[in-house]
């Protein structure tokens, strides 16, 4: 299991759709209104393109048993906005620990200690996560971002961030040396295989293949659960330059990821990546190390 500690801001009401069709119906207005409406929308439109928040969570691939915290602002427009956020994640996605937490004080005005109390509300909601943790520092204002990075620098819990215009989950760093950061190490079983045996793609796809490929082709020799890498033009499920569960296991039940490496149109790669992991928690622990440590590689 883990759990999603996540900022919302309001890009949800306000992100100005361009090139988009249907672009969102309360475009151009003060609030979301009708959340039937909203979540018509929603269902309607990929997960990259609703949201900040929407685009996180696709990136994160959280099982619908994951715990999903939702920190908003003390303002109409992020309360709103979470509050259908939760609606959709809940009802669209199936997600089923969903819970909503204000940050008392933080608003347009920002009141007198109130980004000390979110960092205490952070350090509490960490110690007391089931699983692993992960901070999302996506929504709202700069200050809460800025909290969370010092947060998760302190305790080692990873942060990460994307921005509209990436084309990866980006993953803050620790600033604190004497902190041991909580990269998750995958505790699956040793692949056997000769490590120059793992990477096994056609040599003739090599003018497809992105400049990242390189540095991700090292990391995965170098994972000693990765037991071997393929083409699989399945992976391109995954969100682009992110990791995904795949949708089924090799033929004697290990467990399989995808990675979607994306440069442009024309460059880009998809990899089936056959782990040594057989349970529920090789799978969640293989895809947090190989999620982490790719958005810090690319």
């Amino acid at each position: 299991m883990q759990t999603i500690i996540m900022t919302v801001g309001t890009s949800l009401l306000t992100n100005p759709d361009k090139n988009l069709q249907p672009p969102r119906p309360w475009l151009g207005q003060k609030t979301i209104g009708d959340p039937e409406r909203a979540l018509a929308w929603m269902r309607k439109t990929d997960l990259e393109l609703i949201s900040a928040e929407t685009n996180t969570y696709y990136r994160l691939d959280p099982t619908p048993q994951d715990a999903l915290i939702l920190l908003y602002s003390e303002t109409p427009e992020g309360q709103e906005c979470a509050q259908i956020l939760k609606l959709f994640f809940e009802e669209a996605l199936g997600q089923q620990g969903v819970s909503l937490l204000p940050l008392p004080g933080i608003n347009y005005e920002l009141e007198e200690s109130s980004l000390e109390r979110m960092a205490e509300l952070l350090k509490q909601l960490a110690e007391s996560a089931k699983g692993l943790v992960t901070f999302a520092a996506t929504g709202g204002f700069k200050a809460q971002a800025m909290v969370m990075a010092v947060v998760g620098s302190q305790l080692g819990i990873p942060v990460c961030y994307i921005h509209e215009q990436y084309k990866s989950l980006v993953y803050l760093p620790y600033l604190q040396p004497q902190v041991q950061p909580r990269i998750p190490r995958a505790s699956l079983p040793d692949s056997g295989r000769d490590r120059a045996e793992v990477i096994q793609l056609r040599s003739e796809s090599s003018h497809h293949r992105p400049r990242s490929w390189a540095k991700v082709e090292k990391l995965l020799r170098d994972l000693p659960w990765v037991d071997l890498v393929r083409y699989d033009p399945n992976a391109y499920a995954a969100p682009k330059n992110g990791v995904k569960a795949a949708n089924r296991k090799t033929e004697d039940g290990r467990h399989i990821l995808w990675i979607h490496l994306h440069e442009s149109q024309d460059t880009h790669l998809a990899v089936r990546v056959e782990t040594t992991g057989y349970t529920p928690e090789h799978l969640e622990q293989a895809a947090a190390e190989l999620r982490e440590r790719l958005g810090r590689l690319i």
